[in-house]
């Protein structure tokens, strides 16, 4: 038996790594379950882990809602509670993260429902405690958002649901929103004017539109606004543009609603743009165009092969010259010819403070040589 010891070890350390890349959310996804309809928490019935994040998105049939359902067992930690704007369906739009999204209501662990695709689209409920969430669970939008959420403290056993694609009550067919991506390219522009030629003829009623950008994984998103003008600037209410990093699960990284909008670099490759109008006819009078691109920080641009801005931005060389400002300052369209071009890369290189420095010694010497020499007047001696 002794033989096999070695051999159980390398597996049981080869069983360790595996589980170390083991995805924790796939019950949440109806994965490895008898029914791809049940999802539970990670782990289920056995406690779930601590500090795991889950999201997952259902999509139903034109004309049908989602409902879910919620088995026997439900405990998750914090005060029990129930969070709903459906009250006032549709939406108000100024509630989107207000204390409540904060999480000032079950801030440790929670289960969490949303009417749309996104984590800003319109709260059914969030629930915590270890009471049997009782209420209807509805999507009429023709997505539900799921999120289960765990922090780093306790952990509790978790729940088992079910959901179900039902005819809508309305019988209406459910308009899947406008989504509109860009998900292979270094650059591009977003513009609202595209979404004008979308539009069906005397559209009326609320405009929420997402653009979902990414760029290459060896990348972030640089995101420059170029032309915001909004139809009612300072009314936050009656529009608006969102920009979220990576997924809309947590607030944006900038809400703008004013009269200007700034520029956002995205800490990921991935982003959401978020375009929010209370009256889709106020899309003629509403001028918003952005351009984003791919960028990374390094001292050394020019080592890995990239165009460097000179703040330790770089861009992919086949952004520079390409008639868009890549670069924070647009110093990738300032300098396009081949010569200008070798000097910018190399001032902005990490050789050239270096360079700069001796060559700045080099001229303090000669200066003082030139001066000690006139002030004595020096000569050399005769052979």
């Amino acid at each position: 038996m002794r033989f096999l010891l070695p051999i159980l070890a390398l597996l049981s350390l080869t069983t360790g790594n595996s589980a170390s890349h083991f995805d924790q959310c796939l019950s949440i996804k109806g994965i490895g379950l008898q029914n791809f309809n049940i999802f539970t928490s990670p782990n289920f019935p056995d406690r779930y882990p601590a500090n795991v994040d889950c999201v997952r998105v259902i999509h139903s049939r034109p004309q049908h809602d989602v409902i879910v359902k919620f088995h026997h067992v439900f405990q998750v930690s914090g005060p029990h509670s129930i969070l709903s704007n459906f009250s006032n369906f549709p939406f108000q739009i100024e509630s989107t993260y207000d204390k409540i999204e904060a999480g000032q209501e079950c801030p440790n662990d929670f289960i969490e429902f949303r009417d749309g695709r996104y984590g800003f689209s319109p709260l059914i409920a969030r629930f915590c405690g270890d009471r049997m969430p009782k209420r209807e669970i509805r999507a009429v939008s023709g997505f539900l958002w799921i999120r289960f959420r765990s922090d780093p403290m306790l952990e509790y056993q978790g729940f088992s649901a079910e959901y179900a694609i039902v005819p809508s009550k309305s019988g209406r067919f459910n308009n899947h929103e406008c989504l509109l991506e860009y998900l292979n390219g270094l650059d591009g522009f977003i513009r609202t004017r595209d979404l004008i030629s979308n539009l069906p003829i005397n559209a009326s009623g609320t405009l929420d539109c997402v653009w979902r950008l990414a760029v290459p994984s060896n990348f972030k998103i640089a995101f420059y606004v170029k032309e915001f003008q909004l139809k009612s600037p300072n009314q936050c209410a009656q529009n608006f543009v969102e920009v979220y990093s990576g997924d809309t699960s947590d607030k944006p990284l900038r809400r703008f609603c004013g009269l200007t909008a700034n520029d956002v670099f995205s800490p990921s490759n991935e982003m959401f743009v978020r375009f929010y109008l209370s009256d889709v006819r106020s899309l003629n009078t509403t001028s918003i165009s952005a351009l984003f691109s791919s960028y990374t920080r390094l001292k050394n641009c020019t080592q890995e092969g990239l165009f460097a801005c000179g703040d330790e931005n770089c861009v992919p060389k086949s952004l520079a010259c390409n008639g868009r400002p890549n670069c924070p300052y647009g110093r990738d369209e300032r300098v396009c010819s081949v010569g200008q071009d070798t000097i910018f890369n190399f001032l902005a290189s990490g050789f050239a403070p270096l360079v700069s420095i001796i060559f700045i010694v080099l001229i303090v010497v000669s200066l003082i040589c030139f001066y000690t020499i006139r002030k004595n007047h020096c000569a050399l001696p005769p052979l």
